[in-house]
């Protein structure tokens, strides 16, 4: 049998980097086969997945490294979904979207909407072909480029963190999708350091090391962040920080996103908000910071309505997309950003900076430029720059995504360290219903049009 994909001593190195971020992989990948490529935040996975479809830019390469086109006349030989999906959208509509890369091998546009629609209905993502690409969420654009590829028939489609965007529904349908690939001949590769959804359609895992190789892995059992603590009680008597009431916020389709909902965050208090992709989390959070007016209800933050100008300093807010938030040459310039427009002294804003950096575990980071770091590396680096500030509420849109076990417990430590030292108040949002921290006071879920509260 001939692979689909055949790696010997390949080699990369980012251009002026010192040292190879992939060293000597050897990788076979034949049809029929889903292999699951593991390692750690920054570890390569996406150097190897860019490498793969020819992304990479010209920096020191050795080895070889192999493909085998197979398929119709409209087939591709790869396909790679990245795992910002935002990276890679580029019509308003879905349909466009999906129909983008059948129009440029000029097929019929009766055939195009047949097999648009088809795609779309694989991918798990039912929605009018006129649908904004802007009004998704992200785990919904992650499910429009999968349709987007699905559509051209690769032999090799790359589906990179997926469980970083994609809800449980999402992974299972996901799953369906490379057991009916693998059927039809075709060939996987999942780029995941948390893939034990995928597990039951995986033939092979690799791991990448510390040093760049690739070593035979096997599923892992990724650890829970471990308990920072002993949850401490809620004191009664503490004022409230947030308070909604009957909130309802225009959805895309001009009908309330939910019916109604209420709920109030004391002081000190820690809360996470899980539910679907689309459901609404990020609307929620985008109207808590002031960005989004309610259709009914109200919203009070800090006793006032919220404005994005009268909460600078107080409140925090990590977006979902760190892409959006990162604009800096460096790290370090990143994270200080707000030190120095708030002109804090040089001995002061290094000495905060450097602490930050140190914490998050990025310190050996803060002369790179944010933008050629790996997602995972780019969260904790927009995370940072929110946490120097010292807010007195944080609002954390997924802030979990795209970090390995270790980076997770370690920003878990990190958030409950700042929770109990200065009573900061901590509210982010997750579509991983199996995650849930055990140290959270309460826990909150969107079911349906209603939320769902309960203490922990």
């Amino acid at each position: 049998m001939t692979p689909i994909l055949s790696l010997r001593g390949y080699s990369y190195a980012w251009p002026g980097a010192p040292s190879w971020t992939l060293r000597e992989v050897d990788l076979e990948v034949n049809p029929g086969e889903c292999h699951c490529l593991m390692g750690g935040t920054g570890s390569g996975k996406s150097t190897l997945a860019l490498a793969v479809k020819g992304l990479l830019p010209a920096g020191r390469q050795g080895g070889n490294l192999l493909l085998n086109r197979a398929g119709g006349e409209d087939s591709v030989a790869v396909g790679l979904v990245m795992q910002n999906p935002e990276t890679q959208l580029l019509a308003e509509t879905v349909g466009a979207e999906v129909a983008f890369g059948l129009e440029n091998l000029c097929r019929p546009p009766q055939e195009m909407t047949q097999r648009v629609t088809q795609a779309l209905a694989t991918a798990g993502l039912n929605l009018p072909l006129d649908h904004p690409t802007s009004r998704l969420s992200m785990g919904q654009k992650y499910r429009l480029l999968i349709a987007a590829h699905l559509v051209l028939g690769p032999a090799l489609l790359i589906f990179d963190e997926p469980g970083g965007q994609l809800d449980s529904p999402g992974l299972r349908c996901l799953s369906a999708l490379i057991a009916e690939l693998k059927e039809k001949g075709l060939a996987v590769l999942l780029c995941d350091h948390r893939s034990q959804e995928l597990a039951g359609v995986i033939d092979r895992f690799w791991q990448l090391t510390e040093a760049g190789g690739l070593a035979a892995g096997a599923m892992p059992l990724e650890p829970a962040p471990p308990l920072p603590g002993a949850l401490p009680p809620l004191p009664l008597s503490r004022k409230s920080l947030v308070e909604v009431t009957n909130l309802e916020v225009d959805a895309d389709d001009g009908a309330p996103a939910w019916a109604g909902i209420s709920f109030t965050l004391q002081e000190g208090e820690r809360a996470v908000l899980c539910a679907d992709n689309g459901a609404g989390k990020t609307t929620l959070l985008r109207c808590l910071a002031g960005f989004i007016a309610p259709r009914r209800g109200s919203v009070k933050i800090f006793g006032d309505s919220p404005k994005p100008e009268k909460l600078r300093g107080k409140l925090g807010f990590l977006v979902q997309n760190p892409l959006r938030q990162l604009f800096e040459t460096t790290v370090f310039d990143e994270v200080s950003f707000v030190l120095r427009r708030t002109g804090a002294a040089n001995a002061t804003l290094s000495a905060r900076v450097e602490r930050i950096l140190q914490l998050c575990d990025i310190a050996h980071l803060a002369r790179s430029s944010p933008h050629q770091l790996s997602y995972g590396q780019k969260h904790l680096v927009a995370l940072a720059a929110v946490l120097v500030a010292e807010p007195r509420l944080l609002l954390l849109d997924d802030p979990f995504a795209g970090l390995d076990g270790r980076y997770l417990s370690r920003v878990s430590q990190l958030l409950v360290n700042l929770n109990e030292e200065k009573g900061t108040t901590l509210l982010w949002t997750t579509h991983d219903r199996g995650s849930f921290p055990s140290w959270v006071h309460r826990r909150m879920t969107i079911e349906g049009r209603s939320l769902v509260s309960s203490f922990c």
